[in-house]
């Protein structure tokens, strides 16, 4: 399998784990924190991986982070960049006052590093969880090699937004329905696989709702992985309105496909340094694992993403510095849709 799904729960070494330099209001850049302290440092390269950054003159390793001393070749945001006095139209309100950068594309993927390096740390928080047992069909038919189609229907996260890959930059890594479809392949040695995917970016549970119809039913999925949550957590949709819509989905698609599967993506959380994004898409899980039954089951990637804030700034792991993953938390996304689906 591919070496970029090694799961970051486990094992002692990470490859190109990503950093956005950042300069404070001093001009300096601080010591910048990994998901593991790191005891040795393999590689820091350009997040296309084209250039390789040199140890001691481009960077050091002090307590486990990434120090990069002065003259470093490393480029960095500078303070009034990150953090702009005006808006500038290419920046949001940031919580608190003032205001934060925001782009698209692959602006900020081209300011990004990756690092490699090995740790002794050990992951304290939620493992995610093989739930096979809770979709037996699409387990026997990833075990067996039979046909399977394997729709996506979320939103812009959904459609990969912001992986290197969608953007057209290097190193082109795929976005993380891809990388998933692969690694089942890979790891159920099966061809059986078609990957089908309706998601559109800015959308909420309660569009889904509307064309499930036509958008997820029409295509008759036996495994559906619905990703909403959100745009919906960004414009306080209340729990029980959001359950109600991912439900009103399941009952389309099943209307056509009795013996559709589903796996509900619990989404990650939005910058709470942006005004107004961080709402209550935490508030989500709960319900939504209380869905869970023969047939339905819940890949949790609030829970993931929140341990991984714990260790880590959350522009470190996104590709538009709001709410859209970069290629590392991209790789996250791929190893919990995998091991939920017993691959890994």
């Amino acid at each position: 399998m591919d070496p970029l799904l090694s799961p970051f729960w486990a094992g002692n070494e990470m490859l190109n784990e990503s950093l956005l330099p950042v300069r404070g209001a001093d001009g300096g850049v601080e010591p910048m924190t990994l998901l593991y302290p790191a005891e040795e440092i393999t590689s820091v390269r350009s997040a296309s991986l084209e250039t390789a950054y040199e140890p001691g003159r481009d960077w050091t390793l002090a307590d486990g982070r990434l120090v990069l001393p002065p003259g470093s070749a490393i480029p960095a945001m500078d303070y009034d960049d990150y953090y702009p006095s005006r808006d500038d139209g290419r920046c949001f309100r940031r919580t608190g006052g003032g205001f934060i950068r925001f782009c698209e594309g692959a602006s900020f993927h081209e300011r990004e590093i990756a690092v490699s390096y090995r740790h002794r740390g050990a992951w304290d928080g939620p493992v995610p969880e093989n739930k096979t047992h809770l979709l037996p069909r699409s387990a026997a038919a990833l075990a067996s090699g039979a046909p399977m189609n394997l729709l996506i229907f979320g939103d812009s996260i959904c459609t990969g937004a912001n992986a290197s890959g969608a953007n057209g930059a290097a190193p082109y890594q795929k976005p993380w329905y891809e990388l998933t479809a692969e690694g089942l392949a890979d790891s159920y040695g099966t061809a059986g696989i078609r990957l089908l995917n309706t998601s559109v970016g800015g959308k909420t549970s309660a569009w889904g709702r509307d064309t499930a119809r036509e958008n997820a039913a029409a295509l008759r999925p036996d495994l559906c992985v619905v990703g909403f949550g959100m745009n919906d957590g960004s414009g306080r949709v209340p729990p029980e309105a959001f359950i109600g819509n991912l439900r009103a989905i399941m009952d389309a698609v099943r209307a056509e496909n009795p013996a559709c599967e589903f796996a509900l993506v619990a989404t990650t959380l939005a910058n709470a340094e942006v005004e107004g994004f961080l709402g209550c898409q935490a508030d989500y899980l709960a319900p939504m694992l209380a869905l869970e039954r023969p047939g339905v089951c819940v890949a949790d990637m609030t829970s993931f993403h929140q341990e991984m804030l714990r260790r880590k700034a959350f522009r470190d792991m996104s590709g538009n510095n709001v709410n859209h993953p970069n290629d590392f938390l991209s790789r996250a996304y791929a190893q919990l849709m995998l091991r939920t689906l017993g691959a890994i």
